[in-house]
């Protein structure tokens, strides 16, 4: 006990003594032992004690298991892991979740800090203990199933809320409120295209042929740097918004040297992520396209949906060739999910009983096209989804990672846009005192990338990979 204690307080505090570490952790290589596992858990601990005001929700701990960090996808993966190479590759996704994490955990911390944590002394122990505990627990058949069943990710619904809430009596008036939406948007058309309509495509339009997609030992699929930036320009959607105010352009928020939130339309952008799901047994590479506008307008001050911060997500589902099998949409606050289908597509929707009711709308063009979605004014509604070329001139959008939010310059270092629980924070919206019953956490707020729940009736998580599954049968 006193070792440990006396190694912890020794761990380097200056870019010197930083530097001495790593001079030492390199000649260990060369035969000096390593350092004791107690110590690899007492580092970690440190650095989630410090880091804790700036916790980053994207990616949830592995209990017991330091150094590891899951989500929706991988903890689907796990249970499938039972070769030897498939466990070594779960393991290390874990550790790379937990390394992307940490790095924008600490570029928050005030300087000092920060300089500690992130110079190449303390980085490198860090990721020598990473490297152990995922050589640990793939040659440990016993603590590999305890993993497992740690790297299970929770839903974002709270029981006590739905108990508190009489769920039971509210599910009849979600249900009758999802209905009539989903009636109107059945019978919504696209709209004329007329100069009302301000239409935004992506800077560059890059033609690429058919991609062969590469499957890891999990089989999950992936794509190299130039077929991902081929397959992200292939699929950016069009946009054409209809003009209301200037609350009806796209743009990205950031923070003003006095450190608080602003808008910016001066570059549009468009944000982009990767996700994976499950059909049939078969991963499919998604892409995510998410735009914003600084704020729904509020007609009056009791406007239940209005509020800072507003926008749209966009999910691109592939087949083996990087054409879309499947596209759908959610608001981010992870309402209002609607499925649509390119017409080649070979998928079959179902209706599970019991579930928030769905639609699913089948398109007239092929998964090889871009799609263009046409946006309401004000409310930012999905109105109606296509393919037809304008006369109008375009807004050229640049597109950047979706991750670029979660470390925002800040005139002290960094900050991300959400906070520890995936929040916008200041994006609250009325709708939360009605819709609380649901177990939703502030039903209309704005969330991060893997906090979407998207069902007021059940149960759903926009990156649960088994979604679509649930909603498609595949030959």
């Amino acid at each position: 006990m006193n070792a440990t204690l006396k190694w912890k307080h020794k761990t380097p505090r200056t870019p010197a003594s930083a530097s001495l570490l790593l001079v030492i952790l390199l000649a260990g290589c060369a035969g000096i032992p390593d350092p004791p596992v107690d110590n690899c858990t007492v580092l970690f601990g440190d650095l989630r004690r410090t880091t804790e005001a700036y916790r980053d929700a994207q990616f949830q701990h592995v209990p017991g298991f330091a150094g590891l960090r899951s989500d929706r996808t991988l903890a689907a993966l796990g249970t499938t892991a039972r070769a030897p190479e498939q466990k070594r590759q779960w393991l290390t996704y874990l550790s790379e979740r937990d390394a992307q994490a940490s790095r924008i955990e600490t570029s928050q911390l005030p300087a000092e800090q920060r300089d500690t944590w992130q110079a190449d002394g303390r980085q490198a122990l860090l990721a020598h203990c990473r490297h152990r505990q995922v050589e640990r627990l793939a040659n440990d058949p016993k603590a590999f199933e305890r993993a497992v069943r740690a790297a299970q990710v929770p839903d974002d619904y709270s029981g006590w809320a739905r108990a508190l809430g009489l769920y039971p009596l509210a599910k009849p008036l979600f249900a009758t409120g999802i209905a009539t939406w989903q009636e109107a948007a059945a019978r919504a058309t696209p709209p004329p295209d007329n100069a009302r309509w301000l239409g935004y495509a992506p800077l560059r339009l890059e033609a690429s042929g058919p991609i062969a997609l590469q499957h890891d030992s999990l089989g999950l699929p992936h794509a190299d740097e130039t077929q991902l930036k081929a397959l992200f320009a292939r699929h950016a959607p069009r946009l054409k918004i209809e003009q209301h105010s200037r609350n009806d352009r796209i743009g990205n928020p950031y923070f003003t040297r006095e450190g608080t939130r602003a808008f910016s339309q001066r570059q549009p952008q468009v944000y982009q992520q990767l996700g994976w799901s499950q059909v049939n047994g078969r991963w499919h590479l998604q892409l995510v396209y998410q735009l914003w506008f600084e704020r729904r307008p509020k007609p009056h001050a009791l406007d239940l949906y209005g509020g800072e911060l507003d926008g749209l997500l966009w999910r691109v589902t592939l087949d083996r060739q990087g054409n879309a099998v499947l596209y759908d949409s959610i608001h981010p606050c992870g309402c209002w999910h609607v499925f649509y289908l390119p017409a080649d597509s070979e998928l079959r929707f179902k209706q599970p009983p019991g579930d928030e009711r769905r639609t699913a709308h089948r398109l007239d063009f092929t998964g090889d096209k871009p799609a263009t979605l046409w946006l309401s004014g004000g409310e930012h509604r999905l109105l109606a989804v296509d393919n037809r070329p304008s006369r109008y001139p375009a807004l050229r959008y640049q597109r950047g990672a979706l991750d670029a939010l979660r470390q925002m310059p800040h005139p002290q270092g960094h900050r991300s846009l959400y906070d520890g629980d995936g929040l916008v924070p200041g994006s609250e919206r009325l709708e939360r005192w009605l819709l609380w019953p649901s177990g939703v956490r502030s039903p209309g707020a704005m969330r991060q990338w893997g906090r979407h729940a998207t069902a007021f009736i059940g149960r759903a998580q926009f990156d649960d990979p088994s979604l679509i599954d649930r909603y498609f049968d595949a030959p």
